[in-house]
């Protein structure tokens, strides 16, 4: 990704901020100085540093004091990582199993990211875990389980009843036409279904 690629991503994530509760830092196929240039790009372009989640780089986290931090499940061990972790910032974990969201759990994990739970195209021909899967993993956990993978604003309200405490979305809304649009639609559901829960 270019250094003009960070400022655009960088200006969607500043406009969609008022709409969700956190935007990821993510770029799988660079490194950590790219990570930390679009992290801070999304800091200049005004997104308060409270709503921002640095996938993987702890070391990035770390110098530019966001929010919380989102490690692989097969990552550096959740107690470490808060033991340098400024108070209150947040770590989650991605996971794909009970086992792997009972692990995070008892390590300390703030909550983890679970899924594919529906077809996506960003992991194509790997079956989704579904919606039995996410009950299954909700009702065993005393953190919370947030849903990802294929999600769309209609698909909000089952999520929620499987027992999710929330959604994290990509395509949904990075691919839209419009990006604040498609926020706003699933901020709309989300609001919905939790003032009728």
């Amino acid at each position: 990704m270019e250094k003009g690629t960070f400022a655009q991503a960088a200006q969607v994530a500043a406009v969609i901020c008022p709409y969700v509760h956190y935007v990821h830092a993510r770029l799988k196929q660079n490194g950590a100085s790219a990570l930390l240039s679009l992290t801070r790009s999304m800091v200049e372009q005004g997104v308060p540093l409270q709503q921002i989640v640095v996938n993987d780089r702890v070391d990035v986290a770390l110098l530019t004091l966001v929010g919380a931090v989102q490690l692989p499940a097969n990552g550096l061990p959740v107690a470490d990582v808060k033991s340098l972790l400024p108070k209150g910032t947040r770590c989650g974990v991605s996971v794909h199993s009970l086992k792997e969201a009972q692990t995070a759990e008892r390590v300390g994990a703030d909550y983890v990211l679970y899924g594919h739970i529906y077809e996506t195209h960003c992991k194509p021909g790997i079956v989704p875990r579904g919606l039995a899967q996410l009950e299954h993993i909700c009702r065993l956990s005393n953190i919370p389980v947030i849903a990802l993978g294929g999600i769309q604003p209609h698909h909000i309200p089952e999520l929620y009843r499987a027992g999710a405490s929330g959604i994290a979305v990509m395509s949904g809304i990075w691919e839209a036409e419009s990006p604040v649009a498609a926020a706003l639609e699933y901020r709309r559901m989300a609001d919905l279904v939790v003032h009728n829960l």
